[in-house]
Formats: C-alpha cells, structure tokens, sequence
C-alpha cells in the first residue's frame, strides 16, 4: 500500500446505475471537491462500453485516479478500460456506489457514497487482484465474478426484473431454484478436469455476489487465489435450502457445494450465457486467470 496527495481526479457517472438520484450524489462529489481545492473532469456514460472507451481514449496523465459513481457494471467497465491501456500502472480507481448491486463496494465496507469519496480522498492506495479473461482470442478482464449455469441464468432473470430494486436478486434466484435447469458442465480447474452435470459455478475475486449474499466468505481480494462454488447435483430442495444460507456463508458447509481456492481454471462448454461482474455479458468457452495485485485502487486493505 502507498499514500498519495489526491490533486485531480476524473469522475465518471454511469445515469443508467441503480436508481435515479446520480445527479444528486453527483453533486454531493462535486461540491465536496470543490471545497478541499481538488480539480476534477466528470464523464457521463451514454452506451454501454462508452467508460473504457473513454478511459482507454483519453489523456488522463494528470490525474491521480478515475473514481466511478455507479455499480459493478460500471466498475468493470473501468476496469477494462484501465487494463486495456496500460493506464492500471500509473493510475488508482476509486469506487463511489450507486447501483443496484453493489457487492465491490460492500467488500471494501463502502456503500456510502459520500464516505467512499472520504476514502478515495485519503489517498491510499492498494494494489488487488483481477480476473483475466480469454474467448477465443478475445481478452478482458473482471474484477469481481465469472458466473455460469444457474448464476447466470439468475443474472439473466434479474435484469428482466431491474425496476424491483436490489430485492430482484433474490426473487431472481427463487425463480431459477423453482425452474432448475440442468446444464452440462465441462471445466478445468487447475490441472483437475470435471465433465458431467451442473448447476451453478461461480468464481469471485470477493466475498459478496448479488444484493448482500456472502458467496466466497474466505475471498481476500489480494490473496492470489479464485475462490470457487461449485454445485453438481442436488435436488430443489436441496438447492432451496443452499439459497437460504448464502448470506450467512453457510452454504459452503453443504455437503453438495463444492468450495476451493484455485489460480486459474476453464470452461469449456460452447456458448453458455456468463455473469461477469454482474453483467450478462460473454459465453463459453473461456480460459480465466488471476493476475495477482493486477490493479490498483483507493482503499485500505
């Protein structure tokens, strides 16, 4: 970890996150800014991608970090765009939560936006680990989960569902258990290979997943290691009741639920929707790793 003198700083507002109040903490930010002298451009999403596009186009070499007002979306969209550049080096990104999900930020204990900002503003910065991702000769990157099976299908599900709120998750989720399709699951996780049936495989960079449901209760975010969840097999009952105890971490004392920490791992299935970082977005097959303390942000660990 390393401290900074925060001077400038680049904000960058994704309207479409969580509810409707962005200009209001927006605003807030701004205000607060100005008041301590500290200089700032803000950036406004218009379409999807236009964040890396923006961070990975523009000369942003005066600043100190990017910080994005928005959620996991608007994080990974940060991310990529400070991968994709080489701007990761020199560059810390700040999170200030304003979406529905918000899971990042409830790692790092802020879901306040205003005291993120109080965060950002001490100038700690900590280097993190991060997802890279392959797809047939496409790279990204994800800073919080790969989902597939069921942890997509529920994703896919709460989108549809998006005008309820945080809540859809769960609703989401019950839904899904009660359908339960069953999907052929064909991976590598780091030098074992599985083949057969599954319903749910998850990988987190963090603890958290969805709306407060502690998925990887031992993640550390700068471990080196990707916390796997694993379920093969298990009737609705069984799954009801995993659900249930996702947001104590219980869930990993399941018999069926299968918990490991791995460095890389694959999927090799074609064409299989993903949840990543809680975007419906890519499909098998993929080849993940993590770069360990790949990325720097504004907290401290």
């Amino acid at each position: 970890m390393q401290k900074i003198k925060i001077k400038k700083l680049c904000l960058i507002l994704n309207p479409k996150a969580g509810s409707q109040d962005h200009e209001t903490v927006l605003k807030s930010v701004q205000k607060e800014l100005d008041q301590l002298k500290i200089e700032y451009l803000t950036y406004k999403s218009e379409y999807k991608g236009a964040i890396s596009d923006f961070i990975q186009n523009e000369n942003l070499e005066d600043f100190e970090g990017v910080c994005v007002i928005g959620g996991d979306g608007t994080i990974n969209e940060a991310v990529n765009g400070l991968m994709r550049s080489g701007k990761s080096r020199s560059m810390a990104l700040g999170i200030i939560p304003k979406g529905s999900g918000n899971a990042f930020a409830e790692d790092l204990g802020e879901l306040k936006p205003l005291e993120a900002l109080e965060t950002i503003l001490k100038g700690h910065v900590t280097p993190i680990d991060l997802f890279k991702i392959d797809h047939k000769g496409d790279t990204y990157f994800a800073i919080n989960i790969i989902g597939w099976g069921m942890a997509a299908e529920v994703n896919i599900l709460a989108e549809k569902l998006r005008w309820l709120g945080g809540i859809r998750y769960s609703l989401a989720s019950l839904i899904s258990v009660m359908r339960m399709k069953r999907y052929r699951l064909d991976c590598v996780l780091d030098d074992t290979s599985f083949s057969g049936e599954g319903l749910f495989f998850l990988a987190l960079n963090t603890i958290h997943t969805g709306k407060g449901m502690k998925m990887a209760p031992h993640a550390v975010l700068d471990d080196g290691l990707i916390d796997i969840v694993l379920v093969k097999s298990a009737s609705k009952l069984r799954v009801l009741k995993i659900f249930t105890q996702l947001f104590s971490g219980n869930h990993i004392n399941d018999p069926h639920v299968e918990y490991k920490q791995i460095r890389r791992f694959a999927l090799n299935t074609d064409g299989d929707p993903l949840n990543i970082d809680g975007e419906n977005m890519g499909v098998t097959p993929i080849q993940a790793e993590l770069i360990h303390k790949g990325i720097k942000i504004f907290t401290k660990l």
